[in-house]
């Protein structure tokens, strides 16, 4: 029976969720018809456009929170919906259903053994939970094979060229061995890899960020500031400056995360002792691959932070502070360093007050970002039991051409843009409701993605992408002056060095085959969490039984199995697993 092997998972996941009958109902959809797919084949299409598809519903269960809380009132009735209809035939229905998290319905409604015509979820990587769901929905049987529609299509046939989807695309989603067919399409390929240019258009500058008055009373050089001690001295600078709030009240030097207190903040602020590269593991120097909590590193960011502790030069809720104080604390100016934000933040990009800080150095003295290359966002499946598969296959297909890439990110062409040289154009009224931040009325009066800030559907499902190539910009609107002007200003004010480092981090690696225990036991373990434990200890004493418990308990869970599991596996392929190279 279909779904059998996930009943063990919705007993832990989602336990009162109800079948996929009763979730329709109160699921929220958009467009189409509520009494799903239907095909008409006795239509004449003489007269139909070149794009014709089929005049049918395709029903879409999208497991994406961004998809589901921008749809249209009605998609169809949409100048987009509308279009695509002229264009295609097809009414596309959308339907998400919030829950707990995203993989969790995606569990429950694969258990159903009941899914509509397309599902859509989730998935950077292998690694993700959404991929073991869908890995075992697609052995058994719930998905159709797509290899044949591939071969003959304008845009998926290019999955097929050698090197043209990412190592882990490839091997480990659609084209794996233990699957007699291709049934997990990834989303978001890039047409050519840029991983390793700088487009200021495209960089989200974050981390660290200083308040600017302080930057030119302290005559500093904010990019200059790379290692920990040049970090810490001037935050005992800071400190000794006598800076103020807008309040009036003596600034913290260092402040929390501006969404709140965050564990995530280390990869900022202690990043020169950060020597577990890959989620906690790394390659030393003679080859042995090991956790970050069996070198001296350890012992290091933990000596760090306690040190800014015990100056007062760290606000002491700065790991656990909510998320509406520590806005507040960045927008009264109480932190002199916001330890994470980005040039996308209207606090940043609007006010001129902050400018980025850093990067420090990483532990082998570099301040590049480190990037895979290219790499996937989202994937979909076609149900097995929908009507006319290859209609949907064609449909996808066309939303990847040139033409559908336009109309789902632009709109109509002369309505919402105009093409000038080749190159679109948002028209006027567009622009002023995408510069205002108004994404209801993108959502409801064009039915577009306008880059994620209308319906984000249709962006998040296409593929083979590259819209400076294209579109001449790589946000709608940016290239006509907008809102983030600011934030684009920063990025080429201050860019950065980007350095290649393939391969997935070394913990996608537990979800593999014989390493199922393993996997259970780590769960139960947070490293981060262990080490702001050991900060905030009260002597030295507790912070080495803190570490040393760690150990432990790593070891117990199958530090060595795995260990040998992840050597065997970078032996065969330097490139699987995005270890720093060895010096």
């Amino acid at each position: 029976m279909k779904g059998k092997v996930f009943k063990s998972i919705v007993a832990t996941t989602m336990a009162t969720t109800m079948l996929m009958g009763s979730l329709t109902g109160c699921a929220q959809s958009s467009g189409g018809s509520s009494n799903g797919t239907s095909t008409d084949t006795s239509v004449d299409t003489s007269d139909k456009p070149d794009t014709w598809i089929a005049d049918r519903t395709i029903v879409v269960q999208a497991y994406v929170d961004d998809i589901g809380y921008s749809l249209p009132n009605n998609l169809s009735d949409t100048p987009v919906g509308k279009e695509i209809k002229r264009l295609t035939g097809i009414d596309v229905e959308i339907q998400y259903t919030p829950g707990d998290n995203d993989a969790a319905v995606l569990a429950s409604h694969l258990a159903s053994g009941s899914i509509p015509d397309v599902v859509v979820t989730y998935l950077n990587d292998s690694s993700r939970p959404e991929f073991s769901l869908l890995h075992k929905a697609a052995k058994e049987g719930m998905f159709a094979d797509v290899t044949e529609y591939m071969k003959n299509s304008k845009v998926y046939k290019k999955y097929l060229e050698e090197g043209y989807l990412p190592n882990d695309a490839y091997k480990n989603i659609t084209f794996r061995d233990d699957l007699d067919g291709a049934y997990i399409m990834q989303l978001s390929i890039p047409a050519v890899d840029r991983t390793l240019e700088f487009n200021p258009q495209e960089e989200y500058v974050g981390g660290m960020y200083i308040q600017k008055d302080i930057v030119d009373t302290l005559g500093i050089n904010p990019s200059e500031i790379r290692t920990q001690e040049q970090f810490y001295q001037l935050l005992v600078d800071i400190k000794n400056g006598g800076f103020t709030d807008d309040h009036g009240q003596p600034v913290y030097p260092l402040g929390p995360k501006y969404w709140g207190g965050s564990k995530d903040t280390l990869d900022y602020i202690v990043r020169g002792y950060d020597w577990g590269v890959s989620d906690g593991y790394n390659m030393d120097t003679d080859g042995t691959i090991k956790h970050e909590v069996e070198t001296d590193y350890v012992y290091k960011k933990i000596d760090f932070v306690r040190q800014l502790l015990a100056e007062n030069l760290i606000n002491p809720e700065f790991f656990t502070m909510d998320g509406t104080r520590a806005a507040e604390v960045s927008e009264t100016h109480n932190s002199a360093i916001i330890a994470d934000v980005h040039n996308y933040k209207e606090i940043v990009y609007q006010t001129g007050d902050w400018v980025p800080l850093g990067p420090l150095d990483d532990y082998t003295g570099d301040n590049a970002r480190t990037v895979r290359g290219k790499t996937g966002y989202g994937a979909w499946a076609i149900s097995a039991d929908s009507k006319n598969p290859e209609e949907i296959f064609a449909f996808f297909d066309f939303l990847s051409t040139p033409q559908g890439k336009m109309l789902g990110n632009y709109g109509v062409e002369g309505v919402h843009y105009d093409l000038v040289d080749g190159k679109p154009v948002v028209k006027e009224e567009v622009l002023e409701h995408l510069n205002n931040g108004d994404s209801e009325w993108l959502i409801n009066n064009v039915g577009a993605s306008f880059g994620g800030s209308g319906v984000v559907f249709w962006e998040y499902v296409m593929t083979d992408l590259d819209w400076l190539e294209e579109c001449g910009e790589s946000r709608p609107g940016a290239s006509a002056g907008t809102g983030f002007e600011g934030a684009i200003q920063i990025a080429t004010d201050y860019p950065y060095k980007k350095k290649l480092v393939p391969g997935l981090k070394a913990t996608a690696y537990l979800s593999s085959e014989g390493l199922e225990e393993v996997k259970a036991q780590m769960s139960l373990l947070d490293y981060r969490e262990m080490l702001v434990q050991a900060m905030y200890a009260p002597n030295e004493k507790e912070v080495q039984n803190i570490v040393e418990g760690f150990r432990t308990q790593l070891q117990k869970a199958g530090l060595e199995e795995f260990r040998d599991y992840l050597t065997e596996t970078y032996t065969e392929d330097k490139e699987s697993i995005n270890f720093y190279p060895v010096n």
